[in-house]
C-alpha cells in the first residue's frame, strides 16, 4: 500500500502558502462592520441615529455618544486604520433649517474599538453648517463642504479644521456628493447653479477637479436635464451618474443610468425611458460601481410605479457599461421597493435597503450573485434603517 502522507518540509511549505494568500491574508486582518442611519425623529424631522450591524446580522447596537444637544448624526470617511471614522452632528434636525443650511454641525472623530468620540475640524469654520466627506491619503487632510450663503462650497482642511484651502470660489454654486478617486488625486461632485457656466450647462451636472493644479473638468451636463450623483469605477478612469429629466419630472421620480469618463470626453446613457429609481421619500437613490469594474448598479422600478408608491415597485440589477446586459439581483414584485444597493468593497456582497408603503425601511444582505437573500434589521426602535456604509475592521480587535 502507497504512503499518502506528506513529507513534513512539504506539509509545512503548503500550510504556509495557503495562510499567506492574499485571500485567506485578507480574512485574517480585515472585517466588516455595515453602519447606517435609523430613522430618530418626526416626519418634519431629518434626526439620524447611527446603528452598526455584522454582516452574519449579529452585534446591532446604537451608540450613545453622549452629546443629548445633538440632535442628527451622519457618517463621515473612515481612516485607513480600519478603528476610526469620522461623524458629523446637527444641532437642530428640522428639515427646513439643515436643507437651508441654518443647522450648526460639529465634526467628530468615533473609535470604533473603544467607543471613544472626540471633536475635529474646529479651527477656521467657514461656515455654521458644514459636512466631511472625504479623506485623504495619510488620513490627515479631510474634504469637508460648507454652506456659505446660498452655496456649498468645498474645502480641504487638516483634522483640526486648520490650513483650510477653497476648491471652489464665491460664486460658483452647490456643490455636494463628493466622491474622491481611488488614487486620491481628483474629487468628482455634482453642482447646481453658479458661475462661470460652463462647469453646469444644465440644472445640475458632473464636475471633476484635479487637487493637485485645481483644475475643473465638465463630464456630463444637458439643458433641463439633472446629472446626479458621480461614482468612480475602480480604474479611475470613468464615472457613473444617473441622468433625470428634470425639466418634465420636477419631483425627480425617475432617471437613467450614465457612464461618462473622467476627463471628459464621453458620456452614454445606459438605460431608457428613466427606468431607475432616483428621487424616493428617503433622499435620493444613487448608482455604484461594482468593485471589479465590470457593472454598475441599477434600481429598475416596474412600469407601473407612481411616486407615491400606491402601485409599482422596484429591484435591484446590475447593468454592463460595454454591452448594456441586465442582471436581475431582487425579484420584481408588486409592493416591494428595493433600492439604494451598496457593494462590499471585496465585491463579494451587497446591502441594500427594501421597504413596502407604510412600513419602516428595512436593511438586506445578499451575495453578489443575488443568492443567500436575507433581512438584517429594521433599525432603532423597528422605526427604519437605511444609508448604509461598509466599514473595515481589524479582525484582532472587537469594534
Amino acid at each position: 500500500m502507497l504512503c499518502t502522507r506528506l513529507p513534513w518540509f512539504l506539509l509545512i511549505l503548503l500550510v504556509s502558502i495557503t495562510l499567506l494568500s492574499p485571500r485567506n491574508a485578507n480574512a485574517q486582518s480585515q472585517d466588516y462592520l455595515i453602519g447606517y442611519m435609523g430613522v430618530g425623529g418626526t416626519p418634519g424631522e431629518v434626526a439620524h441615529v447611527l446603528g452598526f450591524i455584522k454582516p452574519d446580522g449579529t452585534d446591532e447596537r446604537y451608540p450613545d455618544f453622549g452629546q443629548p444637544e445633538q440632535r442628527s448624526w451622519v457618517f463621515g470617511p473612515q481612516f485607513s486604520d480600519g478603528r476610526r471614522v469620522m461623524l458629523c452632528s446637527y444641532a437642530d434636525a428640522d428639515r427646513a433649517r439643515v436643507r437651508s443650511g441654518k443647522v450648526v454641525t460639529r465634526d467628530w472623530i468615533y473609535d470604533l474599538q473603544t467607543g471613544q468620540l472626540q471633536p475635529a475640524s474646529e479651527k477656521n469654520r467657514q461656515a455654521d453648517q458644514q459636512r466631511p466627506y472625504e479623506m485623504l491619503p495619510g488620513d490627515q487632510r479631510i474634504i469637508e463642504t460648507a454652506i456659505i450663503g446660498s452655496e456649498e462650497r468645498i474645502f480641504i482642511k487638516d483634522l483640526d479644521g486648520d490650513n483650510p484651502i477653497e476648491l471652489t470660489k464665491a460664486g460658483g454654486g452647490f456643490h455636494y456628493a463628493l466622491a474622491l478617486s481611488h488614487d486620491g488625486t481628483r474629487l468628482a461632485c455634482h453642482v447646481t447653479g453658479g458661475a462661470p457656466s460652463f462647469y453646469n450647462v444644465g440644472i445640475y451636472s458632473i464636475n471633476v477637479f484635479d487637487l493637485k493644479s485645481n483644475a475643473r473638468i465638465l463630464v456630463a451636463g444637458v439643458s433641463e436635464h439633472l446629472m446626479f450623483g458621480p461614482h468612480w469605477s475602480p480604474d479611475d478612469t470613468q464615472l457613473a451618474y444617473l441622468d433625470c429629466h428634470a425639466a418634465k419630472d420636477t419631483a425627480h421620480f425617475r432617471g437613467d443610468v450614465c457612464v461618462g469618463r473622467a476627463d471628459g470626453t464621453e458620456h452614454r446613457v445606459l438605460t431608457s425611458g428613466q427606468t431607475h429609481w432616483f428621487g424616493t421619500p428617503f433622499g435620493s437613490n444613487m448608482v455604484e460601481w461594482a468593485p471589479d469594474g465590470q457593472t454598475v448598479t441599477y434600481t429598475r422600478l416596474r412600469d407601473n410605479s407612481t411616486r407615491d408608491m400606491a402601485a409599482g415597485g422596484s429591484q435591484i440589477c446590475l447593468i454592463n457599461p460595454v454591452t448594456g446586459a441586465i442582471t436581475e439581483l431582487t425579484p420584481s414584485e408588486e409592493g416591494t421597493w428595493d433600492f439604494r444597493a451598496v457593494w462590499c468593497p471585496d465585491g463579494s456582497r451587497i446591502v441594500f435597503a427594501r421597504v413596502r408603503k407604510n412600513q419602516p425601511r428595512e436593511l438586506w444582505i445578499m451575495n453578489a450573485d443575488g443568492s443567500q437573500l436575507r433581512r438584517l434589521t429594521d433599525g432603532s426602535q423597528h422605526k427604519g434603517a437605511d444609508h448604509f456604509r461598509w466599514l473595515r475592521v481589524q479582525a484582532s480587535g472587537k469594534p
